[in-house]
């Protein structure tokens, strides 16, 4: 069988397994012991959907590395299976996966995706945004002008013009909260596969993630503080042991031990993709289906203007090609791990909803059409490989 109906068969395996516990549960979702039948048709298609996947994942790389290495490579090089499989274990189990570890504690699954984005960033990523600042400083600068400006404009329309206050004060927060989050290793990942400038985009990231702690509350406060009160020195706090610290200490000992980083790196491939695969903030999200709609069209609005922006306005800058490419993840793509966890904490669970949302629309838009559409620029023939992170 031929790779391209391998990949085929396993979409529709993966599928089936959605589906069954889908139906079963009158198209709401059901606790995981509610029907141990569905569950164990689930898996068993699921598990068969991931074994033909990876055989076309071998098929289409004949050279490439067989055991756990092979394993890792598979789960890194299709992260956007893994993606849509989460959500749809999520979605389907959400009575019992948002009360396991993964639906109660954000900071900790936050604070694990930074320690691996964070010990893969060793001395030679210091020294590129040495090298590159002035590249590296439009891009930081952008990051932080376009997405919460854009983000307020498009709240303001899709929630303070459209819906009753109380509700539109929520959502607006959680669109402001997923706007001045910082970008992660998701945007590195799409770096590389369109082709882009991976030094210039893992020399951002850093940069921005060193920074979300001061310039996040104080842009919450400033595009949010009018409606609500908000705790900036609290989110400093927050923000500076769940993101800074991880990613200052995991980036010291990449740095002083880069050989054992390099062992490991297969798995730290693996674990950057699982920990955020699982779909968080479903309970919520069909709680309040009757905004659904605003949320997923502000969302959709808001990642094409990040990505677009991101990637035009270089061009005025005299970037190459490669460096809008960087910048354009760079600016758009955000980690939608933050913003829920900061909701979580000090508003509204009305205002997970946007970055919930985001998270899977993002990768949608990131990876169906600006990759591929990088991707094709110089082989307009070529077959785009299945990939993103989840942040």
């Amino acid at each position: 069988m031929t790779p391209r109906r391998l990949t085929a068969s396993s979409q529709i395996l993966l599928l089936l397994g959605f589906l069954v516990p889908f139906v079963v549960s009158g198209f709401r979702g059901m606790p995981m012991g509610a029907s141990p039948v569905a569950l164990a048709a689930s898996v068993v298609l699921w598990v068969a959907g991931l074994v033909v996947g990876y055989r076309a994942f071998q098929a289409r790389r004949p050279a490439a590395e067989r055991g756990w290495r092979g394993v890792c490579a598979y789960v890194a090089g299709t992260s956007a299976t893994w993606l849509m499989l989460g959500i749809g274990v999520g979605f389907v189990y959400h009575p019992t996966v948002s009360h396991t570890f993964v639906g109660t504690h954000f900071s900790s699954i936050l604070a694990i995706t930074l320690v691996v984005m964070g010990v893969q960033i060793m001395g030679r990523e210091w020294l590129g945004v040495a090298r590159n600042l002035r590249a590296v400083s439009v891009v930081v600068v952008l990051r932080w002008l376009v997405m919460p400006l854009v983000g307020y404009c498009v709240s303001f329309v899709a929630f303070r013009l459209l819906l009753p206050a109380h509700l539109a004060d929520d959502l607006a927060i959680g669109m402001i909260l997923l706007c001045t989050s910082p970008t992660g290793a998701a945007s590195n990942s799409l770096t590389l596969i369109a082709r882009g400038d991976l030094a210039l985009s893992v020399s951002a990231t850093t940069v921005n993630v060193l920074l979300a702690p001061f310039l996040q509350p104080l842009l919450v406060k400033l595009f949010a503080g009018s409606s609500t009160s908000v705790d900036a020195h609290g989110m400093f706090v927050d923000l500076t042991t769940t993101v800074l610290v991880p990613v200052v200490v995991a980036s010291t000992f990449g740095t002083l031990f880069p050989k054992v980083v390099e062992a490991v790196k297969p798995v730290l491939s693996l674990a950057c993709v699982l920990t955020g695969t699982v779909s968080k903030g479903t309970a919520t999200m069909l709680n309040n289906l009757y905004v659904l709609g605003y949320v997923a069209a502000a969302c959709v609005v808001q990642g094409l203007a990040g990505l677009s922006l991101g990637y035009f306005i270089p061009k005025y800058l005299r970037f190459t090609t490669e460096q809008r490419i960087a910048s354009c993840f760079e600016v758009g793509v955000e980690n939608a791990a933050i913003a829920p966890a900061l909701a979580a904490g000090y508003f509204g669970p009305l205002a997970i909803v946007p970055a919930v949302v985001y998270g899977k629309t993002q990768n949608l838009l990131a990876v169906m059409v600006f990759a591929r559409r990088f991707q094709r620029r110089d082989q307009p023939a070529e077959r785009v490989p299945d990939s993103a992170v989840a942040d």
